[in-house]
């Protein structure tokens, strides 16, 4: 497959990293008019000059790696044009973003979209999705999700602190990942409350979000999404009838979020004397990351099927931009916190 893709930053160079070591992909092109010299280094050949066109007859497969202002345009335009689109998250910088989206998507019934949600390809994720499949632990109770960083260097120069860019703060940016896995592992979620603020940051957009949800069957969750966590900190409790699962750690290219493992838990009844509130657990660890590849074999599968994505789809995308669409409202009708 011959692939185009849109946007040569954090994102744009994963993918392409990807993409140049898979054995169905034959030639990519990058369209970044962005890009000076040094950043060109290496692309002889791939990067396309501002002047040049976008060869949609030679695309097969197009990959969005753009800031959120332009992701809905551009992948509208890919939908129309190829027909096999790969769109990082978000799917836009609000609702009104994705909507455009989803009616490209409508007018193309054939084409294969998939979104960006790689968390779920991870070893930790997919093992605990198993365990819950199984029913060893039980039916599920609740959900709760911390997931945060220590917003980086040049935090508030980045496109994605600038409202006007990014369309939301550092829910849709990053904690937009918990909520998908919240999704994975429950189904449709409804907002019960929120609290957004801009504590530390002062970028107009929040930098904590508190989230309080629950399913269509009544399963409490809760997710805190932040910037201002000094210490980077990926966690998702599974709190089951049987037992628990506990996520931890994320396979990062920093390794900043720590070593990725499973924790596993059974309940200790009453009757039994030892370990009571304290029971044995079994602790799973994973040291290789192919979440990035597993995903864009899985996207690339698809589109050369012509079916849908297993993962990343319209759907998906739609649960989890409902759900902030009803935050953010939540938000506006209520003073926000600020820095004190």
């Amino acid at each position: 497959m011959r692939c185009l893709i849109f946007g040569y930053g954090y994102m744009g160079k994963i993918r392409y990293q990807v993409l140049r070591e898979h054995p169905h992909v034959s030639g990519i092109k990058i369209v970044d008019p962005a890009l000076d010299a040094a950043a060109r280094a290496g692309l002889e050949g791939v990067w396309l000059a501002p002047t040049e066109p976008i060869p949609w007859d030679w695309c097969d497969a197009a990959f969005i790696c753009t800031p959120n202002n332009v992701t809905a345009e551009l992948c509208a335009e890919a939908l129309r044009r190829c027909g096999r689109v790969f769109c990082e998250k978000p799917p836009g910088r609000n609702w009104e973003d994705f909507c455009r989206i989803t009616d490209a998507a409508a007018a193309a019934p054939s084409a294969t979209l998939m979104f960006g949600f790689n968390h779920r390809f991870h070893p930790s994720i997919e093992a605990a999705k198993a365990l819950i499949g199984d029913g060893g632990l039980g039916e599920i109770l609740y959900l709760k999700g911390t997931y945060g960083k220590s917003g980086g260097a040049r935090y508030r120069e980045n496109w994605r602190s600038n409202p006007e860019i990014a369309g939301g703060g550092i829910l849709l940016d990053q904690g937009i990942h918990m909520l998908d896995l919240f999704h994975l592992f429950l189904g449709e979620l409804s907002v019960v409350d929120a609290v957004l603020a801009d504590s530390f940051w002062g970028c107009g957009l929040e930098d904590n979000a508190f989230l309080l949800l629950r399913s269509e069957r009544g399963i409490p969750t809760f997710l805190h999404s932040s910037a201002t966590l000094w210490k980077h900190t990926f966690r998702i409790e599974i709190g089951c009838r049987d037992g628990y699962l506990i996520a931890t750690g994320l396979l990062s290219k920093t390794g900043s979020y720590g070593r990725e493992q499973l924790v596993i838990g059974r309940r200790q009844f009453e009757d039994q004397a030892q370990a009571l509130g304290n029971p044995r657990e079994e602790i799973i660890h994973f040291d290789r990351d192919e979440s990035w590849g597993r995903e864009v074999h899985e996207f690339l599968a698809a589109a050369k099927q012509g079916r849908p994505a297993a993962h990343g789809t319209l759907d998906d995308a739609r649960r989890v931009m409902q759900v902030i669409r009803d935050v953010y409202s939540l938000g506006e009708r209520r003073p926000a916190a600020g820095r004190r």
